[in-house]
């Protein structure tokens, strides 16, 4: 394993125990703050939950009350009024002379393409875009404790009635996916207006019971209603550096109105953009360290357990001692197979 593989490996499970906020604090300092902000843009609705001692655009989200732990386990958070109406209505405007049908990422390939899972309209903002969205991003590096230069560019979406994402992860399963800045890490997904019926956003693989306010698609799952100001915390990779696959979501169809929403993807290091170089960062978990002879015998492995192939087939995924399946360590079976070597690094 290379240097790269012990950063990353490292770096999550220090994001988990809270050791480096002093260092993303100091990274934050060094990229300056934004440009001024016209007053009638800033967020006074997220800044009043903010420390007496806090300045209005200095709002740190991390301390603010209004953050709800939605499963602890998993890492999903809801921020109340993360942006103001005004940054809502910014984005939107922004965002709708570019409007296009939506793409999805191919497991396999990591090509863009259109397929009916989403048929939402979409577009992208260059990260930084202008001093608006450069404190939106700042703030989001403030909650999640990453830098903002591990951040894409904003991504805007706008849902018609009718229209849906089925569920996917956000986290990439192609061998190419570690190529700029690693893996996704996080999203925080914020909405932008309130939504008449349905367009909630739920989580498959997490149970739970919600009332008759929720549509069919989110009533037996963690789900979350599209509220205008609203954001979503979620984590694609454990500290231990694999798939939570409980970051399983789905964008359930608008029933009644229009929603639009504005997902950002943070990355486990910087994610380059504007001509800058970009940096692979191999990803490396615990298992890893712990059962380095235990190795996937296919490269679609974790899109294939990811998808429930492990319970479904585990004949061909996991097999028995006399014979191995495919796909052991992407079905979380080393243990049953190997032997356990703790990483003396």
């Amino acid at each position: 394993m290379g240097l790269g593989g012990v950063a990353l490996t490292v770096a999550l499970l220090a994001i988990q125990a809270g050791v480096i906020k002093v260092y993303y604090d100091t990274k934050l300092a060094e990229t300056g703050a934004p440009a001024a902000t016209p007053a009638a843009l800033v967020n006074t609705t997220a800044a009043a939950t903010c420390p007496a001692y806090t300045e209005p655009t200095e709002c740190d989200p991390a301390k603010s009350p209004g953050i709800e732990v939605l499963h602890e386990d998993a890492r999903i958070f809801l921020y109340r009024s993360f942006l103001s109406p005004e940054e809502c209505e910014h984005i939107m405007k922004l965002a709708e002379p570019n409007m296009a049908r939506s793409g999805v990422v191919d497991t396999e390939t990591g090509e863009s393409k259109v397929d009916n899972v989403r048929t939402s309209k979409g577009t992208f903002l260059q990260r930084g875009h202008d001093p608006v969205i450069a404190g939106i991003e700042a703030r989001i590096a403030k909650w999640t404790l990453m830098p903002v230069g591990n951040g894409e560019g904003l991504q805007v979406l706008k849902y018609e009635e009718g229209e849906e994402y089925e569920g996917h992860f956000d986290y990439f399963f192609h061998k190419e996916g570690v190529n700029n800045g690693g893996n996704r890490y996080l999203t925080v997904l914020m909405y932008l207006n309130d939504v008449e019926e349905g367009g909630e956003t739920c989580f498959p693989n997490i149970p739970a019971e919600n009332g008759p306010e929720f549509s069919e698609c989110a009533r037996k799952v963690l789900a979350v209603k599209p509220r205008r100001g609203d954001a979503v915390l979620f984590h694609s990779i454990k500290p231990t550096g694999e798939l939570e696959r409980r970051s399983l979501h789905t964008a359930c169809p608008v029933t009644k109105g229009v929603k639009w929403s504005a997902p950002k993807w943070v990355h486990v290091g910087h994610y380059a953009t504007a001509g800058e170089q970009a940096v692979r960062i191999e990803q490396v978990t615990q298992t890893d360290l712990n059962y380095p002879d235990c190795k996937d015998g296919n490269e679609s492995c974790q899109s294939w357990a990811s998808s429930g192939e492990c319970d479904r087939n585990p004949t061909f995924m996991i097999g028995t001692k006399e014979a191995p399946g495919n796909c052991i360590k992407s079905c979380n079976k080393c243990a049953d197979f190997f032997e356990f070597k703790a990483a003396s690094r």
